[in-house]
């Protein structure tokens, strides 16, 4: 089934959005810890801001480095795919698919670590409670694709702008 050109049009805004949001969300931390994991010991009192997330919940700076780096990685999927969907590209589905399983795994794995290594407390649960709204969006998205049998390379061939990346 292939979607319709409004359809498609609204799936990759969303798309845009929920990936824009993604890597703001992403790049913050994923530079405070980079920015840590530099510098060593130097930095430990003059940005004392990773202190509130991952080491607040007993996790090394490591871990939240690769934790963000995916959601930062995970966001950026989603604008190639939202873009990918506004411009009825043939690689929209397959994007968007890859972001599916990807975003599926990385969100259960960051939930079970949060759930058996992290300390409990408040930013554990915010965390648990944020990775399970990110956990929903691959989750319905994918129902919502299956739904509509979109599978890769779906979209017409005939309409619009079938360019590769």
């Amino acid at each position: 089934m292939t979607l319709g050109t409004r359809q498609r049009k609204r799936l990759g805004w969303f798309l845009l959005i929920i990936g824009a949001l993604g890597v703001v969300g992403g790049i913050v931390p994923f530079a405070i810890n980079g920015l840590r994991l530099a510098a060593g010991d130097e930095l430990q009192n003059v940005i004392d801001l990773a202190r509130h997330g991952v080491e607040a919940m007993g996790l090394s700076v490591e871990w939240g480095f690769l934790s963000s780096a995916m959601g930062t990685f995970l966001g950026g999927l989603l604008l190639w795919a939202g873009a990918g969907w506004l411009r009825g590209r043939v690689f929209a589905p397959v994007v968007t698919w890859c972001y599916v399983f990807g975003a599926a795994a990385v969100n259960v794995t960051d939930m079970t670590i949060f759930v058996f290594k992290a300390t409990p407390g408040s930013m554990r649960s915010l965390m648990l409670v944020l990775d399970g709204i990110a956990l929903a969006i691959p989750v319905i998205l994918g129902i919502w694709m299956a739904a509509h049998r979109i599978r890769p390379c779906s979209l017409s061939t005939t309409g619009g702008d079938t360019g590769g990346f």
